[in-house]
């Protein structure tokens, strides 16, 4: 979590996390561990309880929305700088995350 709080929203980061699944198999199928994910994406912030990371996956300048992924911080086994605020055109003052139904971030531009 320390790790997390130095991003700045904007920036681009890989997050390594523990995805669960649905699956139909044998009671011995389900007992292998959760599957390890390599995520991408503009770091969005760390939102909610219990508290989840948002990683803004793809941005639609027409609406100022963003599909983002909601991940756990339970399920977070690490989190790696690739680029800082690699999004300079959209500036991240303000958002609000929609209900799951809908899994999209709202972004205001500030200019």
């Amino acid at each position: 979590m320390r790790q997390i709080r130095s991003y700045e929203r904007g920036d681009y980061v890989r997050v390594c996390w523990f995805d669960a699944s649905d699956a139909r198999c044998s009671l011995i199928d389900h007992k292998k561990p959760e599957t390890l994910v390599d995520e991408w994406g503009v770091f969005l912030g760390v939102e909610g309880e219990p508290k989840h990371l948002l990683i803004g996956k793809h941005y639609v300048r027409k609406d100022r929305v963003w599909e983002a992924t909601r991940i756990p911080l339970s399920l977070i086994q690490g989190v790696e700088l690739i680029a800082k605020r690699a999004s300079p055109t959209v500036t991240l003052r303000r958002y609000t995350v929609h209900p799951p139904n809908k899994c999209v971030v709202r972004v205001k531009f500030d200019g």
